[in-house]
């Protein structure tokens, strides 16, 4: 039996799109694409530099059409908004006893966190 030819198709992955083929049962990019088109010089050179392949180019087009709507929709997500503040840098005071004398922090390992906590109750205070 004659082995079958693969065929190159479009995926694509984090807002980009690939050239792939598939080998055995993996998939491998031979090329990123850019601006959604392929220039015929680069088409040429994929024909070139992979005889083993069929490039159905009309099917890869209508492929990069459809996959251009996904790919622009994942890269202009809007980003959740990031706080000011470094979570590391930062120390807040769960709760203070002050029959015990106990402050609770959320990095009690930390002795800058039990000083913030301390400035902090010291600043409540004063108000």
């Amino acid at each position: 039996m004659g082995r079958k030819q693969s065929s190159a198709f479009i995926t694509t992955r984090k807002g980009f799109c690939y050239l792939t083929v598939k080998v055995g049962r993996s998939n491998f990019n031979i090329k990123r694409i850019r601006n959604y088109t392929l220039e015929p010089q680069e088409k040429r050179d994929m024909r070139r530099l992979y005889p083993d392949y069929l490039f159905d180019w009309k099917k890869i087009n209508q492929q990069l059409a459809e996959k251009r709507v996904v790919c622009r929709a994942y890269r202009s997500r809007r980003q959740a908004p990031r706080s000011t503040e470094r979570s590391s840098d930062s120390f807040f005071i769960m709760s203070y006893d002050p029959m015990t004398r106990t402050i609770y922090a959320s990095d009690a390992g930390n002795s800058l966190a039990l000083l913030d906590a301390v400035l902090h109750i010291e600043r409540s205070r004063k108000q």
